[in-house]
């Protein structure tokens, strides 16, 4: 597993660098061994070794992804941008990376020049667990970052102790867990759900460590088909897996605490209408309510194609089922699915016209779909430059839905498209009839809300040749220069606001 994360890690890096011209950025560059007058020379022809590619890995990370030698390691950290407490990818120090890969030297180092042991990054993960739940079986990583003081009894998520976080990746001799039992921890451990060794080692699928763990007395609870199910990032558990923890008397219709089954998982991923099948025909309840009001059709609703929902609609009570928040499997399409399922959905039954519990009609959720060339790496699941966006709309539109209605807060659609900073997303709602000017429950126009929140002037200059009124005035007695004027973000990047006046 820690291969794996480390592989997707660098590609993810490598793919992001396709077009970077920093020497120090390129995969290859590194992949090649390079000697430190070879780094040397390249920072002295203008490559930077702090600059961070989109995926906020800078050299140092990959200098050590790519087992570089620790001189090299050293030289790069010590260059201006770089520190020992400098935040890179998901929040983590060079500490973290270089616990992953068990490079103690580099450790050592970092440690000696300051790093903080017990820095959580983004996950509330420090390098200590990072090195863990990476099954990192060197316990010169963990010797050394706990005789630097980190916190070997901090629990993590729902209350997991370190041995819960690795057991996963841990191998079927249990290395690291025999480790961790002689630090003082033991394999009965639990989280504060009760969920055990079992559970956890079952989100990752190796049946010789669920048979190891079963025989060490460790079982698991009803959570550990709902792990299973729910498998890691970058993988999926097979069918042998359930049919393991059914034969130790975990049932197919297992529930949590949550109200979950496994099918809620399992109809968010690719390729799984076998399992699905199987689960369904071994008494999982495809109309189970989790906590939330939501049932696996709803989940399955976000998908990309219909298959899954074609397995699980005629087994299905009601298609306009509402969760607590008053969303419906077809508001979910519409924001994270694709036109094919939406049109999916009103071919059999969905209600096109329905609210949610605010008062949001199908049209919200059409402008929460759209992502356009701000959103960033990756698309989202509903957006394709625009391009899902304007058949959903088409769709709707024949469909009768009523785009221009009110929203919650007495939002027009383009009080809220303007929180995407899409000058392109304005235009596609120009012909739907929506009053420019009016004003929502705060007293706000559309231009009003956009001088407030507006990250550039391209949408306040678009607005503005639309027919906004610059002159009308808030309750507090504000034009959209006032507002304007108190845009963080616009003054400090010296953006001029004069064209508001």
């Amino acid at each position: 597993m820690k291969k794996i994360l480390l592989s997707a890690l660098l590609l993810a890096a490598l793919h992001s660098q396709a077009q970077n011209k920093n020497t120090l950025l390129d995969q290859d560059f590194w992949k090649a061994t390079p000697s430190i007058s070879t780094v040397k020379d390249a920072i002295s022809k203008g490559a930077s070794p702090s600059e961070m590619n989109p995926m906020a890995f800078d050299a140092v990370v990959l200098a050590i992804m790519n087992d570089a030698p620790i001189e090299t390691i050293k030289y790069l950290t010590e260059q201006k941008g770089n520190s020992v407490e400098k935040l890179t990818h998901d929040g983590r120090t060079y500490l973290f990376w270089a616990a992953m890969k068990g490079n103690v030297p580099a450790m050592q180092y970092f440690i000696q020049k300051g790093a903080n042991v017990n820095t959580e990054d983004s996950h509330a993960m420090t390098a200590l667990s990072f090195a863990a739940a990476g099954g990192v079986k060197n316990t010169d990583v963990y010797e050394t970052l706990i005789k630097a003081g980190a916190d070997i009894k901090k629990k993590y998520q729902k209350g997991a102790s370190l041995l819960l976080v690795s057991v996963g990746n841990d191998s079927p001799d249990l290395t690291l867990s025999n480790y961790l039992v002689s630090k003082g921890f033991s394999l009965k451990d639990k989280d504060a759900d009760g969920n055990t060794a079992f559970d956890y080692a079952a989100r990752v699928g190796n049946i010789d460590l669920l048979k190891k763990l079963k025989e060490k007395g460790v079982f698991p609870t009803a959570n550990a088909m709902i792990f299973a199910s729910q498998g890691t990032r970058r993988s999926a558990s097979t069918l042998d897996v359930y049919q393991y923890i059914t034969s130790v008397g975990i049932p197919a219709s297992a529930v949590n605490k949550s109200g979950e089954n496994a099918l809620d998982a399992l109809v968010r991923k690719p390729k799984q209408e076998e399992i699905i099948s199987w689960f369904i025909q071994n008494g999982a309840n495809p109309n189970q309510v989790d906590n939330s009001g939501n049932t696996p059709f709803y989940y399955a609703s976000s998908s990309r194609d219909t298959s899954v929902l074609a397995m699980l609609l005629p087994k299905l009570k009601n298609i306009n089922l509402a969760n607590k928040e008053g969303e419906t499997p077809l508001m979910n399409a519409v924001q994270n699915g694709n036109t094919q399922v939406v049109n999916y959905l009103l071919e059999h039954g969905a209600n096109p016209e329905a609210k949610d519990a605010k008062g949001n009609n199908l049209a919200y959720y059409l402008i929460q779909s759209y992502r356009g060339k701000n959103a960033g790496r990756g698309m989202g699941r509903g957006g394709d430059n625009g391009k899902d966006f304007k058949e959903k709309l088409a769709l709707l539109q024949s469909k009768g839905v009523q785009l221009n209605a009110l929203q919650n807060g007495s939002n027009t659609l383009y009080h809220l498209a303007i929180a995407k900073n899409e000058v392109d997303l304005l235009k596609e709602i120009s012909n739907l009839n929506i009053d420019l000017n009016a004003k929502n429950s705060d007293g706000l126009t559309a231009l009003q809300r956009a001088a407030m929140i507006s990250k550039n002037d391209q949408v306040l200059k678009y607005l503005i040749e639309a027919g906004a009124q610059k002159d009308v005035k808030t309750d507090m007695d504000e034009t959209a220069y006032d507002l304007a004027k108190e845009n963080e973000y616009l003054t400090k990047n010296n953006i001029s606001i004069d064209f508001l006046k």
